[in-house]
């Protein structure tokens, strides 16, 4: 792919430069605020070399690239530079607004949890062999990655919301500073001008500083719009901050604590008795999250579940072997047909999802071929449904093969081994139901696109 003339083409395609308000990217999509939606043409924009597929969700435009889309957003922001007053984004009815800010915000830090969750990973497999000692200074210096990282998450979020929100984004990152502060976070018998502030623990928590980043952000820009331009440099970060952390610690604090604490009952609740059932219900819906950009807005349950439990086995279980049957549906295919340049293509996409990357393959060869959309579904609700039963974890983010030792328990090698159970079970289905029935190779093949 030419970065530089795809870029081009796909500027020319929505409107031009002038119709971008945003324009932002996540591991495989750029994402694109429009201030006129009608503008865009879609069927000439997937006919571009390097693009996949479209979506719109969430009041984006989003058009789905595969891994190369750091070095394709390269060249778009070097087209689309956008100023201050072009940010003014459209009106959004407020579930959109909301889960656009929610995958926005997420989607801009899921790099700094990929490598925690890793590093955990890697550290695991030292010690489950013995090469790493537990009581070691090594083991404490790697551990401390993944630990420092949870531990001040606000920072992160505090600085991604910042962005998200259009306010100075280390003003964010101060904020969320604050809420991690020793003798601020959890301490008792705190006051501010005789209001008493409840004692709550901030550190690995979310909502506290997205709400806190979201009223700042009106806060900032009132105080900008009000101050001389000559005052404004001290002036208005001083009395930002000021203002808001006690707000945040009086009253978004303890109500973004509040939604934490109800998302950890929710949970609880669906880990309890049916405890099974709801990765089966993700399974099932999964490929369809992704084509939507939905599975992103349900971040913050994954979030709540590690901070909470230490493991999620809803989420990240569900999306694990979704990606595995992604992956073989591609390779089913890509045994099964004599056409070389699809031959060619399903082997590269089944190899990305087995990696952890499966929209090239959901794109490129489960929409072309629509049965084996819902023989992904089948094939990730067998393998989440024996995982369910048997209470699969995952202590960490994982999407493909090479996090496997995130699913490495503390306890032992059990829950391992249930996982790679669980793939096999959602591989074979998949891969057998794709090769006899999901797929007619030749001149059928024609008939099913």
């Amino acid at each position: 792919m030419n970065y530089e003339i795809t870029a081009i083409e796909i500027i020319a395609n929505i409107g031009g430069k002038e119709n971008v308000l945003n324009v932002t990217h996540c591991a495989t999509r750029l994402r694109f605020n429009l201030k006129d939606e009608n503008l865009v043409k879609v069927k000439d924009i997937k006919k571009i070399q390097g693009v996949i597929n479209t979506a719109n969700k969430g009041g984006q435009f989003q058009i789905i690239i595969g891994p190369e889309v750091n070095e394709l957003y390269e060249e778009v922001a070097k087209i689309c530079v956008i100023t201050e007053e072009e940010k003014q984004e459209k009106k959004k009815n407020v579930i959109n607004s909301t889960l656009d800010s929610i995958s926005g915000i997420f989607v801009s830090i899921i790099p700094v949890l990929i490598a925690a969750g890793m590093t955990s990973a890697i550290l695991a497999l030292l010690t489950t062999f013995n090469l790493v000692s537990t009581e070691s200074s090594t083991y404490l210096i790697i551990s401390s990655i993944q630990g420092a990282i949870f531990n001040f998450l606000p920072l992160f979020v505090g600085y991604a919301a910042g962005v998200k929100f259009k306010c100075n984004p280390f003003m964010g990152m101060a904020l969320g500073a604050v809420l991690c502060y020793s003798k601020i976070s959890s301490v008792e018998g705190l006051n501010f001008l005789g209001i008493s502030i409840r004692a709550i623990t901030y550190t690995s928590s979310v909502f506290p500083v997205i709400l806190g980043v979201w009223a700042m952000s009106y806060i900032e820009k009132y105080l900008t719009k009000f101050t001389p331009k000559m005052l404004r440099g001290f002036f208005v970060p001083m009395m930002t901050i000021i203002i808001i952390v006690p707000l945040t610690l009086i009253v978004f604090g303890p109500i973004g604590a509040m939604l934490g604490d109800l998302l950890a009952s929710l949970i609880t609740i669906l880990n309890g008795k049916i405890g099974w059932l709801s990765p089966v219900l993700i399974a099932a819906l999964y490929p369809f999250m992704i084509l939507t950009g939905m599975h992103y807005s349900l971040l913050p349950l994954v979030m709540t579940s590690f901070s909470t439990f230490g493991f999620d086995s809803v989420l990240m279980v569900a999306g694990f072997l979704s990606n595995m049957c992604e992956g073989a549906v591609s390779l089913a295919i890509a045994i099964k047909t004599k056409n070389k340049d699809l031959k060619t293509v399903a082997f590269s996409t089944g190899f990305s999802a087995i990696m952890g990357i499966s929209e090239p393959a959901l794109f490129g060869i489960t929409l072309r071929f629509k049965k084996t959309l819902f023989v992904v579904s089948i094939g990730g609700v067998c393998g989440a449904l024996f995982a369910g039963l048997m209470s699969l974890k995952a202590y960490g983010f994982v999407g493909g093969l090479p996090s496997l030792p995130l699913f490495i328990s503390p306890n032992g090698w059990g829950n391992l081994e249930v996982c790679i159970a669980s793939i096999i079970i959602s591989f074979s289905v998949t891969f057998i139901l794709t090769y006899l029935f999901g797929f007619k190779d030749a001149k059928e093949e024609k008939n099913e696109e």
